[in-house]
């Protein structure tokens, strides 16, 4: 059974997180979830063996609560990106993804910044980043050289995610940061310095195993 790390509302990490590929890709980027530089309550990091590094994000409130990642880029490209991702419902199926401070947007049909997972329920799973709607095409994410913030946002409440991919190839194969190991430059995170108190347990959660 999956438990919450307790006392984690938002967490700064005092290093990027992000991993190159050396054998892969050469602009391949992988990282964990958890690894966020900024976790705003309420979303937080929670634990299930399952998961890659046995952690991963959620939050238990709809529409509230992101994370932060502070990605470089080697080039001007356009990117294509995936998590490794659970749902448990039609209703714990969808984040928001943008860069660089763009504002979420609202939950009308034509938001490009919905993502709405595909995966099957119940089961840790890729899923593209293919924006608003369930099958449509990847979504291309057009950045240049040099840091960028990515921030995942909460939509629905209880979807979970795990780990996240980002390839210039759209027909990329995704892989878990923990399979860089080896192959690429690894930067781990240092300590996290706590700047809030969690104020839900993981009792309080819908869980889907």
């Amino acid at each position: 059974m999956p438990r919450m790390m307790s006392g984690v509302a938002c967490a700064l990490l005092t290093t990027s997180v992000v991993v190159l590929s050396a054998n892969a890709i050469e602009d391949d980027l992988a990282f964990e979830a958890e690894h966020a530089d900024a976790i705003e309550f309420p979303m937080a990091i929670a634990e299930d063996e399952d998961a890659s590094g046995g952690e991963y994000i959620l939050s238990p409130n709809g529409r509230a609560g992101w994370a932060d990642y502070e990605v470089e880029i080697p080039a001007d490209e356009d990117y294509y990106m995936w998590g490794m991702v659970q749902k448990h419902d039609g209703v714990t199926d969808s984040f928001f993804v943008t860069f660089d401070e763009v504002a979420r947007g609202d939950d009308n049909d034509d938001n490009p910044n919905t993502w709405d997972i595909g995966a099957a329920a119940d089961i840790w799973l890729w899923d593209p980043v293919s924006g608003r709607g369930v099958g449509g095409d990847p979504r291309e994410f057009e950045l240049t050289q040099g840091l960028h913030t990515l921030r995942i946002w909460t939509r629905e409440n209880n979807a979970w995610l795990d780990s996240i991919f980002m390839s210039t190839e759209e027909d990329a194969q995704p892989v878990l940061a923990s399979e860089f190991e080896g192959r690429g430059r690894l930067v781990e995170p240092k300590a996290v310095r706590y700047i809030g108190q969690l104020a839900v347990t993981w009792g309080q959660l819908r869980v889907g195993n």
